[in-house]
């Protein structure tokens, strides 16, 4: 019976072993054909860095605390996990954010579109911006295109089309709150690509946004700022997603604390041989290397059989998320929004902070409110390194600052990711596709994660589930 490795028991490896389950009971499949896999951990539980943890009637999410419904991988998996009916929308009152700006919250304007500026009265009311900035942002449409084939960074692009001041205030620290990057480095065309496709095909991105609202009939109400309504969550939260795939598989095919050490193609039996730290051999007809490049460069590499340089020429962000709770009546103001970002010339320790139990219900107790602050990314290293005590004192000093906090948080908690967090630098696409072109030259070897098309829970659940469709649709072994 044709088996398939699948080495990562993250989202993206357990999407792949449940669309091979599926794919195999389907009603026309021959009864005896059905592919068998196996999934190789090298911790010991599956999900990888989503995992939510309840705590005295709080819900902490250690990873990702939601995804978006306008990439639909994710909403589908759920509706054939059967959990649909658990999925909930951000709570509708409070679908706001804000912008440190001099040591306060500034409202992020109405219609804001990234850093589209949609509603002109709410754009040109808000104290966010100054007036040179605002009028710079409003000459967009008439900014020259870019006239060079040359690949373009996405600060390089804002500053062009939207200013200084647009990329400083509003961009920067967009782009730092989903990748914890340096907009001087990541890559236009890997991160923001619709926003180049906009300008070739309109001549402007403000332009392009207006066209193609108005062809769908809809406002900019409906696209403002980070679009609220199209984050998605669960009641019980994101760790219902991975308890939902991890009861669909059968015990047998899951091996935790099984570190893979190499695997090699053996031409003349025509498998994949898999070696794990403890010495066992496995085999395999096809791999699915569902882990940090990095990692699948080191057990490919080890024979010299499949050198994929490219694997290693990834960067990646550390990233730490703290949560604190406190009493409602600790605050000096109601808190109102999903919560804010801060740029970086804020010089403030925090890249972000969520509101958790304003943005999705369930996240705390009647009574309290949940925070989750970020620290560490592309400008916040040596905050990230700071020992664990001095870290939540130093967050816990700045959030009371900023929102008015009174007394110390009820409990905080901290949750590291090393190294977690990759960057999509100039060149990424060129490094993915050079790495799928040298894994054609061996048989059925696919990548899935985070680092290759998309870094949300959706990209890593369509990447995970388009390479079990390539093994089954490429299955002359069976």
């Amino acid at each position: 019976m044709p088996n398939v490795a699948i080495i990562g028991g993250g989202i993206a490896g357990l999407a792949c072993a449940h669309r091979l389950r599926e794919l195999s009971a389907h009603p026309e499949r021959s009864e005896g054909s059905a592919l068998e896999f196996k999934i190789f951990e090298s911790g010991p539980r599956l999900g990888g860095p989503i995992e939510t943890e309840k705590r005295d009637g709080f819900l902490l999410e250690k990873g990702a605390d939601s995804f978006i419904s306008e990439k639909p991988a994710a909403l589908r998996l759920c509706e054939r996990l059967g959990i649909s009916s658990t999925v909930i929308n951000t709570e509708e009152n409070n679908r706001r954010i804000f912008i440190v700006k001099d040591g306060r919250l500034v409202s992020l304007p109405e219609g804001f579109y990234l850093v589209a500026p949609g509603k002109v009265r709410s754009f040109l009311a808000s104290p966010l911006f100054s007036w040179p900035g605002k009028v710079r942002m409003l000459l967009e449409p008439w900014a020259p295109p870019k006239y060079s084939a040359d690949e373009e960074t996405v600060a390089a692009f804002l500053r062009r089309r939207f200013g200084t001041e647009a990329l400083a205030r509003v961009g920067q620290p967009m782009l730092a709150g989903i990748y914890t990057g340096d907009a001087e480095r990541l890559s236009m065309n890997a991160v923001m690509p619709w926003f180049l496709e906009l300008e070739k095909k309109y001549g402007s991105v403000t332009r392009g946004l207006r066209k193609n609202l108005k062809d769908k009939k809809r406002d900019w109400d409906a696209v403002r700022g980070p679009r609220y309504s199209l984050f998605l969550s669960l009641n019980e939260g994101m760790g219902a997603l991975i308890r939902a795939l991890v009861s669909k598989l059968p015990p047998e095919s899951v091996f935790l604390n099984c570190r893979i050490k190499n695997i090699s193609y053996d031409h003349e039996k025509k498998v994949w041989v898999l070696l794990d730290e403890k010495g066992t051999r496995h085999t395999a007809d096809a791999v699915c290397a569902a882990v940090p490049p990095r990692a699948a460069g080191d057990f490919l590499n080890i024979h010299n059989q499949l050198n994929i340089n490219e694997l290693y020429h990834f960067e990646y962000e550390s990233l730490a998320a703290i949560h604190l709770a406190y009493k409602k009546e600790q605050f000096r103001r109601p808190l109102s929004g999903f919560g804010f970002i801060s740029p970086r010339l804020e010089k403030n320790p925090l890249i972000a902070c969520t509101f958790s139990s304003q943005k999705f219900k369930n996240r705390a107790p009647e009574g309290f409110e949940l925070l989750r602050a970020f620290v560490g990314g592309a400008f916040g290293k040596n905050f990230y390194e700071k020992e664990d005590a001095d870290l939540m004192g130093l967050v816990g000093e700045n959030l009371s600052a900023l929102l008015g906090i009174k007394g110390r948080p009820v409990f905080s908690a901290l949750h590291r990711h090393p190294r977690s967090m990759v960057q999509y630098t100039l060149g990424h696409r060129s490094r993915v596709e050079k790495i799928r072109e040298e894994a054609r030259r061996f048989p059925r070897l696919f990548f899935a994660g985070s680092a290759y098309d998309g870094v949300g829970i959706p990209d890593c659940v369509k990447s995970g589930e388009t390479a079990a469709e390539e093994i089954f649709e490429g299955e002359t072994y069976a």
